[in-house]
């Protein structure tokens, strides 16, 4: 269960010069852009990585493998030795931890100590589709899935370092403050998201400033500006559907202005796990079907990557289905190589190709693209239902989004009624719309919760409403009451701002037996349910979403009672106050006490 001081953000302050990161930390890929608020049109995206061969990529495998014989690539600051590398493993570092690991491209896709898809691990609650699961990942000793990705995104921050020194040179890498955009699934839990943020301040990408926005936010923010002048105007809803390597996030928004540029959402954003992964994933299960599981697991393991690059680079990227029946049965099967397995009589194995015909393909396709046509279908229908609008377009991005066969689902189901928009960049639309968030701030004037918001509370009996069986007597305050009720403060639906506080008002009520000393501190639970209505009684569809200790308040701030049979007690008032943001939820704790309203100094929350 993770646990921090919870503050505020690191705010992106202006000041005369910044450098502004955008970090997209992907599921099978991640990506970083950079630019400088003095020249902010000319924000580059980083396409050569350490050990990388051939072409430029705009992404890094977000791959990592541990070996205990070699030092980690940790930098031990920003201002390090010029001349030496921070990714490298020889870099000195000041992290005791003796374990060292190979990052992204320097991670040998035969590696049988390599850990992929890690980002999955921060989300365990995320339910998976029942027609693929993700592979069981063996973790190292002793490391944890967040220490795991802090240690990825250390190496992205220690080479994007380096990048900037190159680029810009020492002297001014050290006078100019480094500010880092994040993005994170729309679809996660506040849980996975603190969890996030813990990882990244932990891989020093709090330093100068940091900002967590949602990956869909990231895209809608690029995506916009590429389209061609009047693709869409004032008024006009389009849907953002970010179809990446592990989640697929839609979210909807209404132009409220274009210059400067304002966004309301509109419905409440909607996801699942159904990324690229699982296409692997089926791929996988159907090459082990064919040639036999025992077959797949013995093949060399040079052979299974040159499969899987196969699959990777042409099959999957490639693919469209024909359009007609004739067509279909034009079109040449695919030769999938296999390398060391055996000729078939029935001439799908020869010469170490398995055939895999384009139907085949296409019913290792369907089941994940139907599910993301599930989620464009509830978004739309929500839209219609809650503007009675519909929606302008379908802004399809992400690196699954730039799928030929995936676009020309989406377009035969929308019928011609809805435009299907590919923007340019679109694998890398996410990370380019983090450095325009960086760089011009919050455009979202809106957005809508996704969940409710509450506390679980004694309430007093009332014979018309409650259940005589369920009333309990309350010692402190001398009267019946019934337990477990509800009170939702922020609603599934309801509109949240940065800019707005949300204070949830409360009193609690303390007997003198349990305070000790001169200080108390106050335990608060909040409770959220992901249902489309909420009970007013707890249930199993609420679940505890975390718990919040404030730092020690003094006693002489709370009210000293006493009840009818003369025990004493203190009643303490109190507000929690929440700030909803893009990226993640803002908790702070302010005290009703005799002097007036007063902020509470520190909340450390527990997520469960």
């Amino acid at each position: 269960m993770p646990t921090h001081e919870h503050e505020p953000q690191g705010k992106l302050k202006p000041t005369k010069d910044r450098i502004i990161v955008g970090i997209d930390f992907g599921t099978t890929h991640s990506a970083i852009a950079w630019a400088h608020t003095s020249t902010p049109d000319e924000y580059e995206v980083i396409t050569q990585w350490p050990g990388q061969s051939g072409k430029d990529w705009g992404k890094v495998p977000s791959d990592i493998s541990y070996n205990t014989s070699i030092r980690s690539p940790t930098p031990s600051s920003r201002t390090s030795d010029p001349t030496s590398d921070p990714t490298s493993p020889s870099s000195p570092i000041n992290d005791p931890d003796p374990q060292t690991f190979k990052w992204g491209f320097e991670v040998p896709p035969t590696d049988p100590q390599k850990l992929s898809w890690i980002k999955i691990l921060l989300d365990p609650s995320q339910p998976r589709p029942t027609f693929v699961q993700p592979k069981r990942t063996t973790l190292p000793r002793g490391k944890s899935p967040v220490a795991i990705v802090t240690d990825y995104l250390r190496a992205l921050r220690a080479y994007t370092l380096l990048t900037l020194q190159r680029r810009l040179g020492a002297e001014a890498l050290t006078n100019t403050p480094v500010e880092y955009v994040l993005t994170v699934p729309a679809v996660w839990s506040d849980k996975a998201r603190a969890t996030t943020l813990e990882a990244a301040i932990a891989a020093g990408l709090g330093e100068g400033g940091l900002n967590l926005i949602t990956e869909p936010e990231g895209a809608a923010e690029y995506a916009l500006r590429s389209l061609r002048p009047n693709a869409l105007k004032e008024g006009d809803c389009f849907t953002v559907c970010d179809a990446g390597g592990g989640t697929v996030d839609l979210i909807t928004y209404t132009i409220s202005s274009l210059h400067p540029l304002q966004l309301h959402e509109v419905a409440v954003g909607t996801g699942a796990l159904c990324g690229a992964v699982y296409l692997d994933r089926r791929f996988e299960e159907f090459v082990a079907e064919k040639i036999g599981r025992e077959q797949l697991e013995g093949m060399d393991h040079r052979a299974k990557f040159q499969m899987g690059q196969y699959w990777e680079t042409y099959m999957k990227r490639e693919f469209s289905a024909a359009e007609d029946t004739q067509q279909q049965e034009e079109e040449e099967d695919f030769w999938v190589p296999v390398m060391g397995v055996q000729d078939s009589e029935d001439g799908r194995m020869r010469g170490g190709f398995l055939r895999v015909s384009r139907a085949e393909v296409k019913e290792i396709f369907e089941p994940i693209v139907r599910q993301v046509l599930e989620l464009l279908g509830a978004q739309v229908l929500s839209v219609l239902k809650t503007t009675e609008k519909s929606v302008g377009a379908i802004l399809l991005v992400g690196g699954f989004g730039s799928s030929e066969y995936l676009y020309r689902r989406i377009l035969a189901w929308a019928g011609g009624s809805i435009p299907v928009l590919q923007p340019r960049n679109a694998w890398t639309a996410v990370v380019r719309g983090a450095i325009i968030r960086g760089l011009q701030g919050d455009t979202i004037a809106a957005r809508l919760s996704r969940r409710f918001y509450g506390v679980v509370h004694d309430a007093r009996y009332d014979a018309q409403k409650h259940a005589e069986m369920e009333k309990r007597w309350h010692d402190i305050r001398c009267e019946w009451i019934v337990r477990n009720r509800i009170q939702w403060y922020i609603r599934r639906g309801d509109v949240t701002t940065s800019s707005r506080k949300i204070s949830f008002p409360f009193y609690r009520t303390i007997p003198a037996s349990e305070i000790s000393g001169s200080e108390h501190a106050l335990k608060t639970e909040l409770w959220v349910c992901d249902a489309d209505t909420a009970p007013d009684k707890r249930d199993n569809t609420v679940r505890k979403l975390c718990v919040m200790l404030s730092e020690p308040i003094s006693v002489e701030k709370f009210v000293k009672m006493r009840n009818e049979k003369g025990d004493v007690f203190y009643r303490v008032d109190y507000t929690l106050d929440m700030t909803v943001t893009g990226g993640v939820v803002v908790y702070e704790m302010s005290l009703q006490g005799k002097k007036g309203r007063e902020k509470v100094g520190r909340v450390e929350v527990t997520y469960e």
